[in-house]
This record gives C-alpha cells, structure tokens and sequence, in this order.
C-alpha cells in the first residue's frame, strides 16, 4: 500500500481554496475549455488502461492502481460541500475525492505507467482559471461554456492538446 499522506493533505488545501470568479472564468473560457478537454482526454486513457471505465470521468482511478489505497475519512470529509457557500461551481465532492486518492499514490502511476500523463493536472489548472464545474447530462458546464463528455473510447483516441500557460494565455487572448 502506498500513501502519501502529506501530497494528499496538501491537495485538500489546494481543493479547498478553488472558488469561482466569474470575471475570470468568463475572460478565460477558451483555455477552460480546451483544459476540460485535455482532463477528460487523458482520464480517458487512465481509466482504459487500468480497468476503471465505470464511472468515468470521476472516478477511483487510484483505486484501480492499488486497491489497498486508504485516505483518513475525516481528510476527505474536509471536501464536502458547505452549505453556507454562494458559489455556484463548487469542487465536485466525488471529483475532489478521486483528485487526492490520486495525489496520495504519490509517483506509484508515473512508475507504473510512465507514457501516461496526469489524469488531474488539467482540471486543477482549469480551476485556478475562475473556479470548477457542475455536471449536467452528458456535459460539463464551466460557467460560459459547456464541453460534451462524450465516450471513454472517444476522448482517448484524442490527440493531446498543450496546455502550457503560454499556450493558453494565446487561447484566451483570442476571443
């Protein structure tokens, strides 16, 4: 069993101070989207590789890697939703849980599947762009902009889409 118990500690923090700007998510729509995108693309191919096609795209991926994996409930209960919060795009609490499942493995996936990128890494910098998402049927609505979800099979035979800050600064200039 692997735990990373302070990467997933530093996650919760790092889930816990997402919160939506409008402002922001309206100017950077373009390069939320491309990042939703990339996040569903490269769960995509996660979740083909090891067997964790249920569910998707939020789902226990970290499971599928070790199954023996243990978070401390009261770290991942840090997640749940506030009641008194008036934003409208929320973490997702599944999503979020899955996110620091992740982070606790520690480099075990890079170990085990060196050709495979971050599952996270999209959303988490999607977040940092004016805040999440909510889940409506068959789409992920980021606020201006909604991106189809489509099929496991269909976003991982998607090619990968840059994602660096340069590259998504341009997108965002552009509209």
């Amino acid at each position: 069993m692997v735990t990373d118990t302070a990467a997933a500690e530093a996650m919760v923090e790092r889930l816990l101070a997402v919160k939506w700007d409008g402002d922001m998510a309206f100017a950077r729509r373009q390069s939320r989207a491309r990042l939703a995108r990339e996040f569903l693309r490269r769960t995509a191919q996660w979740a083909a590789t090891v067997g964790a096609e249920p569910g998707w795209p939020v789902n226990d991926l970290a499971g599928a890697l070790d199954p023996s994996l243990a978070i401390d409930p009261e770290l991942l209960n840090r997640l749940a939703p506030d009641d008194t919060s008036s934003d409208p795009y929320p973490v997702p609490p599944a999503l979020g849980a899955a996110i620091v499942r992740w982070a606790a493995l520690g480099d075990l996936p890079r170990q085990q599947f060196p050709q495979l990128q971050d599952p996270y890494e999209p959303i988490l910098e999607m977040f940092a762009r004016g805040g999440a998402f909510k889940r409506a049927p068959g789409e992920l609505d980021l606020g201006f902009i909604s991106i189809q979800v489509r099929t496991v099979a269909d976003r991982a035979a998607l090619e990968p889409l840059p994602i660096d800050a340069a590259s998504l600064d341009a997108l965002d200039q552009e509209s």
